[in-house]
């Protein structure tokens, strides 16, 4: 009966958190993602990126914020994490055949380097559960697509940061809920570089159930939002709902401590988004992970034409997928970790290739100490 009524509990936290998110799931040229759209879905740790991005069943203590804030309620002192992920400068070339059937280049696009920081603290309060404050930083170098003559380009660049108080609870028995509130500020340049300032609020709900020893599940809904404010309305403004659902299985075999994460994400709009990663820790000392991702994501993107001075706005399927990699060092109260993660590239259209030459891969690196 206990069995039955913890999957009842979590069976119905999804469909609710479904439901709220397919809500807004509808995408339209006229009402695009705001930038800080994907800065939301960023900013994880090195520990679940390593895992391939697997954290919904698995998030735990102060890396718990921002991904399933149910995990915070793991929390047995006070915990200070920091991230650092970094995406390299990409460089990607476009070929397609030419009147003699020959591939040849016909457009470039290039990221700049550009990075995010996150610092979480979390902190029990007893029986009234764990409180988290965050705040997190991207400043994102320019992004410039260019056909071979040099006639197209979009070149705006842009920063977004968040404060974010998260609280996590145990209650009845063995289940954890949490949510995440952030306040969010981004700054965009347009073509005349003008820059425009946006603000809003983004929540997240979690839920974390320990269905046998070994075994637990988890469910959240992330950035739930009505989107920011920008007094252009032409800027967009949008933050995309999702719904995330995961597995964890945990076990510890004498010396070794094994954890492995699967996740997935419906409802599978732009292609099949999954996770799947294992961690393994002997003598709580040093730690190796290995996980595999696959997310996709449709980008709409305004590109001017230098010819007539006029607009484009093209439309994408953007993927990552690939394995990651990830080692953690623990010193004391002192942690350390390090991820290898793929970056997501175009994919292809009818009768092209896509060769990316440079900046196939991020790095996350993180820091943790509990006192």
């Amino acid at each position: 009966m206990k069995y039955v009524h913890n999957c009842a509990l979590v069976a119905l936290f999804f469909f609710v958190a479904f439901y709220f998110t397919i809500l807004s799931s509808n995408v339209s040229a006229e009402n695009t993602s705001a930038a800080a759209d994907r800065f939301l879905k960023q900013l994880l740790g090195a520990e679940h990126y390593g895992m391939g991005g697997a954290f919904v069943g698995t998030a735990r203590r102060a890396n718990a914020v921002s991904s399933n804030p149910a995990g915070i309620a793991t929390t047995e002192t006070n915990q200070f994490a920091i991230h650092a992920t970094r995406f390299p400068r990409t460089i990607t070339l476009l070929s397609k055949p030419n009147f003699n059937a020959n591939y040849e280049d016909y457009g470039q696009y290039e990221q700049r380097a550009y990075g995010i920081e996150t610092v979480n603290w979390a902190f029990p309060v007893g029986r009234f559960g764990t409180f988290a404050v965050a705040f997190s930083f991207l400043q994102e170098g320019r992004f410039r697509r260019v056909n071979h003559l040099g006639k197209a380009l979009n070149s705006f660049s842009e920063n977004n940061l968040a404060l974010g108080l998260s609280y996590g609870l145990s209650i009845l028995e063995n289940t954890l809920i949490g949510v995440d509130t952030k306040w969010i500020r981004s700054k965009v340049t347009d073509t005349d570089e003008v820059e425009h300032l946006g603000h809003g609020y983004a929540y997240n709900f979690g839920v974390i159930q320990q269905l046998s020893d070994a075994i637990q599940v988890g469910v959240v809904a992330r950035n739930l939002s009505n989107g920011l404010s920008f007094t252009d309305v032409s800027i967009p403004d949008r933050i995309t709902r999702t719904i995330a659902v995961g597995v964890a299985y945990q076990r510890e075999i004498s010396d070794v401590d094994l954890r492995i994460g699967f996740d997935v994400h419906p409802p599978f709009q732009d292609g099949i988004r999954t996770n799947v990663g294992t961690e393994v820790w002997y003598r709580h000392r040093i730690g190796a992970r290995i996980g595999y991702l696959r997310h996709t994501e449709m980008r709409y993107a305004s590109v001017l034409l230098l010819e007539d001075a006029s607009f484009e706005t093209e439309e994408r399927l953007w993927k990552a997928e690939g394995f990651c990699f990830g080692l953690g060092v623990r010193f004391g109260r002192i942690t350390f970790d390090a991820a290898y993660t793929p970056q997501f590239v175009p994919t292809v259209t009818t009768e092209e290739r896509i060769n990316t030459v440079q900046g196939e891969n991020m790095y996350t690196f993180s820091i943790g100490q509990t006192f």
